[in-house]
């Protein structure tokens, strides 16, 4: 099994990035998590099928949210790499299921979210970022292997959007990858009617399974084979692992509760496998805008406070 919290080795992996500016500007400051291995990786040469697939996503993404273009950008020239090199592996359609514990839950009036994640030990892209764009809305989200995405996204209205894939692809498949959806819907997003319309318009690259809440509702929201699927969620708690909903005897008893259950092996919450490690969690009061995390698995690793999106640029 994996390690549990974070070597002396991934450490330099894990760093909160604050980054303000237009989103060529962001691009450059998410160059503080590039390393040596990094640009190794993104020195492959370029498949050509990945490449024409790749390059046709991507103008569904922009078209949805221009402003990513100047971002990749940024990035690609900070640290020294081809646009094109970057495309292929941002638009990964073959990427793997995710393991993932999401948990909906209602403390007094207010909704709480509690999200683990787990990815292979060679993730070496684990930065949690706080982006605050002159050009779009401010948000906060965990990075995990893939630049301009995370797999979570709390938007500086009151958003959290998190994105899980199903299944993998078999075959070149064009349109928004999962893990691009939560800062898309997030930085253009002020309420959460217009995040489940924004969610609405996605083209999914993936089979894949979201959840988005605000501080009063939370909604499911699932593509999979050609279809689309969404409801509201009235029932709590609310618990899907990987991107499943599955049963959970019992209310929860506030964020320690949740906590508890995150770090349960058993259950599902801190999701490890023989060759997978639980990257991090957190807890999000959507109504009190706390917020807190982990750097690495929850069973072991402390939870920290961190500051609500905005304000920053």
């Amino acid at each position: 099994m994996a390690e549990d919290t974070p070597s002396a080795t991934l450490q330099e992996y894990y760093k909160l990035i604050n980054a303000g500016g237009n989103h060529y500007d962001i691009g450059r400051k998410m160059t503080d998590a590039f390393t040596e291995k990094l640009h190794r990786h993104f020195s492959s040469p370029v498949d050509a099928t990945k490449l024409e697939n790749a390059t046709k996503s991507m103008e569904a993404v922009f078209a949805m949210h221009p402003v990513l273009r100047d971002e990749l950008q940024g990035i690609a020239e900070g640290i020294s790499i081809e646009f094109e090199s970057m495309l292929v592996e941002i638009f990964d359609y073959a990427a793997r299921p995710t393991r993932s514990m999401t948990v909906v839950a209602r403390e007094g009036d207010s909704v709480v979210v509690g999200r683990s994640f787990s990815a292979s030990p060679d993730t070496f892209v684990r930065n949690l970022l706080r982006l605050d764009p002159n050009d779009s809305y401010a948000s906060l989200g965990r990075m995990s292997g893939y630049f301009g995405g995370t797999w979570e996204s709390i938007g500086v209205y009151g958003q959290f959007v998190c994105a899980d894939i199903l299944a993998g692809n078999q075959r070149p498949r064009q349109g928004v990858a999962a893990y691009m959806v939560p800062r898309i819907v997030t930085e253009s997003s002020k309420s959460i009617e217009t995040a489940m319309d924004k969610l609405g318009s996605v083209t999914p690259m993936h089979d894949s399974a979201y959840v988005v809440a605000d501080a009063k509702r939370a909604y499911a929201l699932t593509f999979e084979n050609g279809k689309s699927i969404s409801r509201e969620i009235t029932s709590f708690p609310f618990v899907m692992v990987d991107g499943r909903e599955v049963g959970h005897a019992g209310a929860l008893e506030g964020t320690e509760d949740m906590k508890s259950l995150m770090s349960d092996h058993k259950k599902g919450g801190c999701v490890h496998t023989a060759d997978t490690e639980t990257l991090y969690a957190m807890i999000v009061d959507m109504g009190s805008e706390l917020i807190e995390y982990t750097n690495g698995a929850p069973c072991s690793a402390p939870y920290s406070s961190v500051d609500w999106p905005g304000g920053y640029g």
